[in-house]
C-alpha cells in the first residue's frame, strides 16, 4: 500500500492531488497577503479619521493681530465667486495687495443695515479718505469689520458700527493712537465731499498715500487688512523657516518657495481653518507690509505651510529673517 495513495474516495468525493493543494496553499497564501494589506489600511483610515477629528475637536482662542510682527489672515476670498466676493487680491510689479470689491462695498454701504451705513456715511468716509488717508481709513475699518463679521456668520456685526464708536488713529511705526473723534461726529465733518470722487493731489501732509484709487477696487492698506479679517496664524505658530529658489524663465524672473514649519497648535489651527475654506487666500502681513498671499488649496494637515512661487525676493528675505529670529 503506497505511503501517499494518489487518491482517495469518501462519501463519493475525490481529494485533490499534491498540484491542487499547492495551488490553494500560493491562492491561500496570497489571500492572507490582500487581506493583511485591507486591514493595514483600513487601520491608517482610522487612524487618520481619529487624528482628523482630534485636529478639529481643539477648541483655540481667537489669534490678535500682532501689529509688531507677523499676521497671517484668512480673505474669505472663494475662487470662482469673483462676483461675491468682499475682497480681492491683486499681484502687480512682484506685490500684493488687499483691496475692497465693488460688491463688498454696496453690501457694506446699504441704506437697509441703517442709517449709518447710508450712501452718505460712504461718501463721507471716501472724502476722508481723499483728504486724510490715516482718519479715512480708520473710520472704515469697524464698516469692514462688521462685513467680515456677517460673512463669518456672525449675529452682532451690525453692532461693530454705531454712532458713538471711538474712531482711533494709528500711524506706522508709533504705538500711540490718536483719537480723532467718534463715528457720528466724523461723518458730519467729512461730509459735503466731491461724492466719495478721489483726488489724489489733496492728501493731507503726512498721509501714508496707501490708499489710491485703482481700476478694480478700493484698495486696503495692511495693517486694516490684518486688523478686520479673520487672524488665522501668527508668527508664534511657526517654527522653521527654509527657502527653495527657481530658475528664471523665458516668462520671468527668479521666484522663490517659502516654506514654513508648523507648531503643533499651528498645524491645528491650519487644519481648522482650510477644513472650511478651501479656496479662499491666506495674506502674510509682516511690519505694516503685506509680503506674501497664497491660495489654499485643500483641507491641508500637514507640518508646514509653502507660499510660492514669490517674485519679490526682499519679501521672501524679510519673511526668512523674522521666522528665524522669533521661533518659539
Amino acid at each position: 500500500m503506497p505511503l501517499f495513495p494518489q487518491e482517495s474516495v469518501t462519501n463519493g468525493s475525490t481529494m485533490p492531488d499534491a498540484s491542487q493543494r499547492m495551488a490553494w496553499t500560493r491562492e491561500g497564501g496570497t489571500r492572507k497577503i490582500v487581506l493583511g494589506f485591507l486591514g493595514l489600511m483600513l487601520l491608517w483610515y482610522g487612524y487618520d479619521k481619529v487624528q482628523d477629528h482630534f485636529l478639529l475637536q481643539k477648541s483655540w482662542k481667537p489669534l490678535q493681530r500682532d501689529s509688531n510682527g507677523l499676521t497671517v489672515v484668512g480673505t474669505l476670498d472663494v475662487r470662482g465667486s469673483y462676483d461675491r466676493n468682499m475682497f480681492r487680491i491683486i499681484q502687480a510689479n512682484k506685490e500684493y495687495r488687499v483691496e475692497l470689491t465693488d460688491f463688498g462695498w454696496r453690501s457694506i454701504f446699504d441704506p437697509r443695515n441703517g442709517p449709518l451705513f447710508s450712501d452718505e456715511a460712504g461718501n463721507a468716509i471716501k472724502h476722508a479718505r481723499d483728504l486724510d488717508d490715516l482718519t479715512g481709513n480708520a473710520m472704515l475699518e469697524p464698516y469692514l469689520e462688521s462685513g467680515v463679521s456677517r460673512l463669518m456668520g456672525r449675529s452682532d456685526w451690525l453692532t461693530k458700527v454705531s454712532k458713538d464708536k471711538v474712531i482711533l488713529v494709528e500711524e506706522p511705526g508709533k504705538p500711540e493712537l490718536k483719537r480723532a473723534g467718534t463715528l457720528e461726529s466724523l461723518i458730519k465733518k467729512y461730509s459735503g465731499g466731491a461724492e466719495g470722487q478721489t483726488d489724489t493731489s489733496e492728501k493731507s501732509e503726512g498721509g501714508s498715500g496707501t490708499t489710491h484709487e485703482v481700476e478694480h477696487g478700493l484698495m486696503i492698506p495692511p495693517d486694516t487688512a490684518a486688523s478686520v479679517c479673520p487672524v488665522v496664524l501668527t508668527g508664534r505658530e511657526f517654527n522653521e523657516v527654509s527657502v527653495e529658489e527657481h530658475a528664471a524663465t523665458l516668462a520671468g524672473g527668479k521666484t522663490w518657495t517659502l516654506h514654513l514649519g508648523l507648531t503643533p497648535e499651528g498645524r491645528s489651527r491650519y487644519y481648522q481653518w482650510s477644513h472650511d475654506h478651501v479656496n479662499e487666500n491666506l495674506v502674510f502681513v509682516l511690519n505694516h507690509e503685506l509680503l506674501a498671499a497664497g491660495r489654499v488649496t485643500e483641507t491641508l494637515d500637514v507640518n508646514e505651510v509653502q507660499i510660492g512661487p514669490l517674485h519679490d525676493e526682499d519679501a521672501v528675505k524679510k519673511l526668512v529673517a523674522y521666522v528665524s529670529h522669533h521661533r518659539p
